[in-house]
């Protein structure tokens, strides 16, 4: 029999196949997002402490009726004490600032709901800006924000220029501003 170690001529036995590796264990992710809340929370919550007014301690007796005034002394008696200084306002330079009152309407038309915009159950609220005269009648009436339907801000419109207003006043003399007048289209109230 021939002995295995005198074969000069073998190739050495292969090595034995390296251990399987153990899968990698990993952190689950939810554990990170507690972890995250928790660094949150604590980092508010020191926030919110540094954060905090400190609150001031009232004193235990009103000011004013203390016995004494802070350096053991008591108080003068009411006879004796300073008599607040009262200031007078500053003497007028002349010049006033003028006083204004907008244009206010007294006479309203109230506007109709148009037909197709009913059967459409169009609503809205149209904005419109009226040039008032110094008289009191509308010059100029344009839409500022529209209702998005034509008919309810072309019904605004004609109604608007039917009103009569109270002049806006400027130093008690009637003179022609600008006001904006909301109307309201809804089908409840038809």
């Amino acid at each position: 029999m021939s002995d295995p170690m005198n074969r000069p001529n073998q190739a050495p036995p292969p090595p034995p196949p390296p251990p399987p590796e153990e899968p990698r264990k990993t952190s689950s992710p939810l554990i990170w997002i507690l972890v995250l809340i928790a660094l949150i929370a604590i980092g508010w919550y020191f926030y919110a402490q540094r954060g905090a007014p400190d609150t001031p301690v009232e004193p235990e007796t009103p000011i004013g009726e203390s016995a004494d005034i802070g350096d053991g002394t008591p108080p003068p008696p009411a006879s004796e004490r300073e008599e607040p200084v009262e200031t007078t306002p500053e003497p007028s330079t002349g010049i006033t600032e003028p006083t204004m009152r907008p244009a206010d309407p007294i006479e309203r038309v109230e506007p109709t709901y148009p037909p197709t915009a009913l059967r459409a159950q169009e609503e809205g609220t149209v904005l419109l800006r009226v040039q008032v005269d110094a008289q009191g009648n509308p010059t100029e009436v344009d839409v500022a924000r529209s209702s998005r339907s034509r008919e309810l801000d072309r019904a605004a419109r004609d109604a608007v220029r039917k009103w009569k207003f109270s002049p806006a006043m400027e130093n008690g003399q009637a003179v022609a501003s600008t006001v904006e007048v909301p109307i309201d289209f809804r089908m409840d109230t038809q």
